[in-house]
């Protein structure tokens, strides 16, 4: 009977330091563990079907415009602050020749990027302005007073656990307010007003050449390439070879075909809300006045009619009669 009753009083002792244990572990999960997130799909060898809300399991783009908030010279970012192991920033000083698009595309990112890294990039480059160049696609984020990880990841709509080991963040290495981080795949949410006006408008035209590579001359003021004067340039033009073909660069209704002045060959597309797109100095004509065409339909090919001086595509879109930077719409 002894004997029975130090087994009891073992095994109770026992119960008692394993309950002890397991509460301690529960209490370190829950702190390590933030409150209200869903679990990961496969949690200590229990399958848990994930919520609707559940955050995704990859990084995703999340770019709605509603987000997007204006940014001034004090957000610009400091690479110095950068704490992720896994993107390189490099400078690049602005030189004649290059804008945005190019930078971009030389350095295998995109624009968004590029806005990413730069939120108080000017709408228009100039010569020796400093850009931050990431290796990869992406958003840099400085972490403002108040904010973690988790907020971080539900305000640009990824995983915090992928945004964690992106920016080797741990319990015991956590977030500072003025650290910057990487956040890969996802759009930029801070811009300045010219850009965020961009945005809002940006894809009602696609490109009407589908390759864009390099603009000869840009909209605006410009120095007549015939004669050296100064004079309002009202269009874009596109570098391209001669027979390249030109395709509508949204839906609507040809309402003029034909020779035109120093256009040369010329087609109009009235497109509603009182816009129109214009292609010149075409070399071929194949719309004709009264068709209905779609956004991306053969209507010509590229020339050197009117007044130019080699075969190229002058893109112009109108609004109400008047014309308009094309690149605030493409």
């Amino acid at each position: 009977m002894q004997f029975n009753r130090r087994i009891v009083t073992f095994l109770v002792l026992d119960a008692v330091v394993l309950l002890g244990l397991m509460g301690v572990f529960a209490a370190v999960n829950h702190a390590f563990v933030p409150a209200g997130k869903p679990q990961d799909p496969l949690v200590y060898g229990v399958q848990v079907t994930p919520t609707v809300n559940a955050i995704p399991q990859t990084l995703a783009v999340h770019h709605p415009s509603g987000d997007i908030q204006e940014a001034t010279d004090a957000d610009a970012i400091d690479p110095k602050r950068l704490i992720s192991k896994n993107v390189k920033v490099t400078v690049h000083t602005v030189v004649m020749g290059e804008n945005y698009w190019t930078i971009a595309k030389n350095n295998n990112i995109d624009l968004p990027t590029l806005i990413g890294a730069n939120p108080n990039m000017p709408f228009k480059a100039h010569i020796k302005q400093a850009l931050n160049i990431l290796s990869a696609r992406g958003v840099l984020h400085a972490v403002a007073k108040g904010e973690d990880i988790a907020k971080i990841a539900e305000d640009y709509g990824v995983d915090a656990k992928l945004l964690k080991k992106q920016n080797n963040i741990h319990w015991w290495h956590g977030l500072r307010e003025g650290d910057v981080v990487f956040i890969p795949g996802a759009k930029p949410q801070l811009m300045v007003k010219e850009w965020k006006d961009y945005y809002a408008r940006r894809g009602i035209f696609g490109d009407p050449l589908g390759h864009w590579e390099k603009i000869n001359s840009p909209f605006g003021v410009r120095v007549d390439p015939l004669t050296g004067d100064t004079r309002h340039h009202g269009g874009v033009d596109l570098h391209a070879k001669y027979g390249d073909p030109v395709y509508a660069a949204a839906g609507g209704k040809v309402v003029f075909t034909g020779v035109s002045g120093g256009y040369g060959n010329l087609i109009v597309v009235a497109h509603g809300k009182g816009l129109q797109t214009y292609y010149g100095h075409l070399s071929k004509i194949y719309a004709k006045v009264g068709q209905r065409v779609h956004r991306g339909s053969l209507i010509g090919r590229v020339g050197a009619t009117g007044r130019v001086t080699g075969p190229h595509l002058h893109f112009e879109i109108r609004k109400n009669g008047k014309a308009q930077d094309p690149l605030l719409y493409i």
